[in-house]
């Protein structure tokens, strides 16, 4: 066991995760986005197209069913995204992004690589693909929602 508290795991992981939150905060404030509206776009808009509920994009984006109900309250009044009746489900509603939205969401993303970037401009590309594979595994463990893994550049 690591005694010395500044070099543990956990601790280390959340010192980077807060300095890229910030970072991202920074970043989306720039598109008027906080993180469960970015993440709420992303997953619509890159990940899930044909729609997803409220719960859903909340549980993707790790936040709370408040948090995100008020995140898509917002992008619904910024016509980023607009709510449907589910297909087979009449009590739930399936929000889908427009194309306003996906071109904010486009132009955030891009924003937001410039922060990924940095981050990552010290390690090889091999350390990159061992972290991501690394950090994709203990998602898994902790039972976290993670994204299809697709070919191509990540």
């Amino acid at each position: 066991m690591v005694r010395d508290y500044g070099q543990r795991l956990p601790y280390m992981m959340r010192m980077v995760s807060n300095a890229l939150s910030q970072q991202l905060e920074r970043t989306l404030r720039r598109f008027s986005l906080n993180h469960a509206q970015f993440a709420a776009l992303a997953q619509l808009g890159l990940e899930h197209p044909g729609g997803l509920s409220g719960a859903e994009l909340g549980h993707r984006a790790g936040v709370t069913a408040q948090s995100m109900s008020a995140a898509i309250a917002s992008l619904v009044e910024r016509e980023l995204v607009v709510r449907t009746p589910h297909p087979t489900h009449g009590r739930i509603l399936e929000v889908r992004i427009t194309e306003e939205g996906l071109a904010l969401v486009e132009r955030a993303q891009e924003a937001a690589k410039d922060v990924e970037d940095r981050a990552v401009a010290g390690l090889t590309q091999a350390q990159q693909d061992e972290l991501r594979a690394l950090l994709r595994q203990m998602t898994r463990t902790l039972d976290l929602y993670v994204p299809e893994l697709r070919s191509g550049p990540a």
